[in-house]
């Protein structure tokens, strides 16, 4: 009877802690975030046209062959590489005695990468292969995605949530809002890519907090390949596609197939790596410490 007793005691001791963790204070926070930032999302929807003009696709320029091939792989593997990266940070940050809302944020930010990629995708296929830096919905989603993505991945990486931590989320979600405004004001002015500019300025500072967080979880310098590459690398082949890509379909291909490969994926791999190579670190010192 005692031990009946015991485990009703221990039941409800366990659902009163469940709903303590799940209903915190700070769960309004993350909830206000995700409606600010969503609300520029709905807005894009409402304004923007759905598809290009498909009349005009006629004399539209396509990649096709080995290039077309590449482009396919390089954005396909990001579906490979984006499980295996929740896989490692799920187990490692267990590892490193990371909180549970902690690991949910990455596992949430990663799975928010699989969705910009799915969109840019979409974007690529309308394009016929060709990278055009346009403004259309699907673009418009990628960016959306991908910047929500390191913005809760970051989050996740926070041991203790703070007020500090708190206002960079809200920055974060206002930021989301006004580019999403900004957006579709660069779709009306026929397309002005300067319109972009705040997205990226917004990139890299996420890329900033996310690089700050990474560093106090892996105490390395080696965090600082991971901008290098996803920033650096990725930005610079943009550069050079807009620059040189735009009448060579050579030249578009490749480096449209370097600025995923050698920016972004190769930012996320590095990184990855680093925070499974700190959790196998710990966990051979605990095993040590046991077996001595």
């Amino acid at each position: 009877m005692q031990i009946l007793e015991q485990r009703n005691i221990e039941a409800k001791d366990s659902e009163t802690s469940l709903k303590d963790r799940i209903f915190t204070p700070n769960l309004i926070v993350v909830a206000a975030c995700f409606i600010i930032a969503l609300s520029g999302f709905a807005y894009i929807l409402a304004k923007l046209p759905g598809l290009i003009n498909i009349s005009s696709t006629s004399s539209q320029t396509c990649i096709s062959g080995g290039w077309k091939f590449g482009l396919i792989a390089t954005h396909i593997l990001t579906f490979a590489l984006i499980p295996l990266a929740m896989r490692v940070f799920y187990k490692s940050l267990i590892i490193l005695k990371w909180s549970s809302k902690a690991i949910f944020a990455s596992q949430l930010g990663l799975s928010f990468i699989m969705v910009a990629i799915a969109a840019e995708i979409g974007w690529h296929v309308t394009q016929c292969w060709y990278y055009e830096n346009g403004f259309t919905m699907l673009n418009f989603m990628f960016y959306f995605f991908l910047i929500s993505a390191f913005a809760l991945w970051a989050d996740g990486l926070v041991k203790k949530t703070t007020a500090l931590t708190n206002l960079v989320n809200v920055f974060f979600a206002v930021s989301l809002l006004g580019i999403s405004i900004l957006y579709y004001l660069g779709y009306v002015h026929e397309s002005n890519t300067s319109y972009k500019t705040p997205i990226y300025i917004l990139l890299t500072l996420v890329f900033g907090v996310l690089t700050y967080r990474g560093y106090k979880l892996l105490k390395t310098w080696k965090i600082l390949l991971f901008p290098l590459f996803s920033v650096g690398v990725n930005l610079s082949f943009v550069f050079l596609l807009e620059k040189f890509g735009q009448d060579n379909v050579t030249y578009n291909a490749l480096f449209h197939i370097l600025h995923d490969l050698g920016g972004t994926e190769a930012g996320v791999a590095i990184f990855t790596w680093l925070v499974y190579a700190e959790a196998l670190a710990k966990q051979n010192e605990e095993q040590s410490l046991i077996g001595n």
